[in-house]
């Protein structure tokens, strides 16, 4: 196959096909300060909260990760826009657009299905592939804002693996208590194991996060050290659901994007951010209202039925956003 040389970064290359477009250079995450400050800020508040009132943040655990979820829905709601924003093209044919839409709802009702039928085993490879997601997005974002190409499936393996455990591990292991009442229904199965292997599961969280904060330290990459150990404080010390709920809407999903801004900037023909993020807007509001209006509707369930019905519908939409995300990655 006939390659053309891409620079990624200083002293380094890529290639890509002939004749195909060159990702666009990323950049919201260096330029919008405040798709890192606004994170940090929030994740160091209910860190502050969980410590001076444990009371008051348990109590709003419930609104603060159903608050979450509403809040995260909008970072995958461009989607299906995705690839013709890489790709550099303005519009996208509505034939494409009418499969890619169809592809992207079959995957998240096969996900859905499993977790229907075949609760335990699609229970555990969702929660395997949250992590890694997480992780990955993680790992990603910290490459952009500091300007380095984006880390290959094997680059940066150890942050990536502290990150995504941190997440999900101490969301299940830190208080079956608390978390148990949503995954029992979903998987006796998985909620059993959890319980047994709590202890193991703290000391692999903890000794993970301890061995990538040394690599990362030892790499100079402070900043990154530090958000790593914020964000396992926050799942250690905070209550599950609210930490995950601060954590999946002001932290994952704003991250995100920025890197959704970097694309809908290129497809807007590099212009200003204002430009980008109406784009960006317009493309999400509609996804993002019937997803918003599944989530009211669920809410009416009550608290914990709701909140048990939302888990599997985001548990599903993860399967087909990931396979974006995925796709991205390898662009960049």
């Amino acid at each position: 196959m006939t390659v053309a040389p891409r620079t990624t970064a200083p002293g380094r290359a890529a290639t890509l096909p002939a004749g195909a477009p060159a990702a666009p250079a990323p950049r919201a995450l260096r330029e919008l300060p405040v798709l890192t400050r606004l994170p940090v800020a929030v994740l160091t508040a209910v860190l502050a909260l969980s410590l001076l009132a444990p009371g008051a943040v348990a109590a709003a655990a419930v609104p603060v990760a159903v608050a979450g979820a509403v809040l995260g829905v909008p970072h995958g709601a461009a989607d299906h826009l995705v690839p013709w924003w890489w790709s550099g093209r303005r519009r996208a044919s509505r034939r494409l657009l009418v499969l890619v839409v169809v592809a992207y709802a079959a995957a998240a009702a096969v996900a859905a299905a499993a977790l229907l039928l075949a609760s335990t085993p699609a229970l555990a490879a969702a929660l395997v592939l949250s992590a890694v997601h997480f992780g990955r997005g993680e790992v990603v974002a910290w490459a952009e804002r500091a300007g380095r190409p984006v880390p290959g499936p094997a680059a940066d393996l150890l942050p990536c693996a502290a990150h995504g455990l941190a997440v999900v591990g101490l969301l299940l292991w830190r208080d079956p208590a608390t978390t148990d009442p949503w995954v029992r229904p979903l998987s006796a199965g998985i909620a059993d194991a959890v319980l047994v292997s709590r202890t193991a599961g703290l000391v692999l969280v903890a000794g993970s996060v301890a061995a990538a904060t040394a690599w990362l330290l030892a790499r100079h990459r402070v900043h990154d050290a530090a958000e790593l150990l914020l964000v396992a404080a926050v799942f250690a010390l905070a209550p599950p659901l609210a930490a995950f709920g601060a954590y999946f809407g002001l932290w994952h999903a704003v991250r995100h994007t920025g890197r959704l801004l970097d694309l809908a900037r290129a497809a807007e023909g590099g212009r200003r951010w204002g430009p980008a993020a109406r784009r960006l807007g317009r493309a999400a509001v509609v996804p993002s209202a019937v997803a918003l209006a599944a989530v009211a509707v669920l809410w009416r369930l009550g608290d914990v039925a709701g909140l048990q019905a939302q888990v599997s519908v985001l548990l599903a939409l993860t399967f087909p956003h990931a396979a974006v995300v995925w796709a991205l990655d390898r662009r960049g």
